[in-house]
Formats: C-alpha cells, structure tokens, sequence
C-alpha cells in the first residue's frame, strides 16, 4: 500500500506561500509610493503602471500596453484617457498600420516619469539595503526563473497545473443549481 504524501494533505499556509509574499510586498511598495504619484500627478496606480510601460517601450498600442502592464482592457483604457487627459500621452496611429493606435509619452509625461522613478528606485535601494550584492544577484536570477515558471505555468492553465482541481468538488456545490453552481 502506498503512503499518502503528507506535504499534498497539508492546507495552505497564506503566509508562507510565496505568491502571497510577493503580492503584499507589491502592495506595501505600490500603496507607498502611490502616495507620491496620486497626490502630486492625480494618477491611478493603473495609469502609473501604463505610464511607466510607454515610458519604456513607446509606441505600444493598447492590447500590448494590457499584456506588459498586467492590466485587463477596461483599466489600460481609463488609464490612457486620463495619462492624455493630464497631457502625459499622445495617441496617434501607427504610420505602418492605419489600423493601429501607438501610444507615446510627451515632454510633460517624461518629466513626470522622471520624477516618479526617482522615488520608485530610492523605495527599491531602501529594500534592497541590507542585502549584499551577491544575494541581489542571485534574487535577481531567482526572480527570473519564478517568472519564467509562472509564465509557463499559466500557458499550462489551471487544470493542467493542478489536475485534482476537476476530481475534488467541494461538498456544498455537489447539487447546487443556478447562477452560483459553478462558481
């Protein structure tokens, strides 16, 4: 008889699991240095985030400022609107293809980039301070590899990145009916 695996018996402990950890230390930072963005530039975090992406690739059109900003189309929309509201962005078509929409910094937007990422890399060299260059390295190539895996991890999908996930319902949704029956 095999033994069960305790480790796939165990339940999640949220404060060890490393997604979590990295989203709340995302948060911290995203919520800290919102401050500065929101007050002094009236930005969204979403409208930051899409700042700091045409920032660096310019010329983006929306669908591909949505896949690099993490972003569903809805947001990156508000936030292009608002970034060419506070005259930060342009819009134009591409002159290859009429059909598409490039996205572009102004002079205005620069500047307000600059400042923004001042404040961003100081929060980073606060973070990073105890910590040797040679652990930062080795983060920096360990980040990469857990970035990598999710990428692949969520090209597999769910079901194939966790195939008990269909076998195992829960008890309260064996019999349920209506709008909230698959949820």
């Amino acid at each position: 008889m095999q033994k069960a695996n305790p480790e796939s018996h165990r339940p999640l402990n949220l404060g060890r699991w490393l997604p979590y950890r990295m989203f709340i230390v995302a948060a911290r930072v995203a919520e800290l240095l919102s401050l500065h963005y929101s007050r002094r530039y009236g930005l969204s975090q979403a409208a930051w985030r899409v700042l700091a992406v045409i920032g660096d690739r310019p010329g983006m059109s929306a669908r591909e400022i949505q896949h690099a900003a993490g972003l569903d189309q809805f947001a990156v929309s508000r936030a292009i609107g608002l970034l060419r509201k506070l005259s930060f962005a342009d819009r134009s078509n591409s002159d290859r293809d009429r059909r598409r929409a490039e996205v572009v910094l102004t002079a205005l937007g620069r500047e307000a980039l600059d400042s923004i990422s001042r404040v961003a890399l100081h929060i980073e060299q606060e973070l990073l301070a105890d910590i040797p260059p040679k652990e930062r390295a080795d983060l920096d190539k360990l980040l990469a590899r857990i970035d990598s895996a999710s990428l692949a991890l969520t090209a597999r999908g769910l079901i194939a990145a966790s195939p008990d996930i269909q076998a195992k319902r829960p008890p309260s949704a064996k019999g349920r009916t209506g709008a909230g029956a698959n949820q």
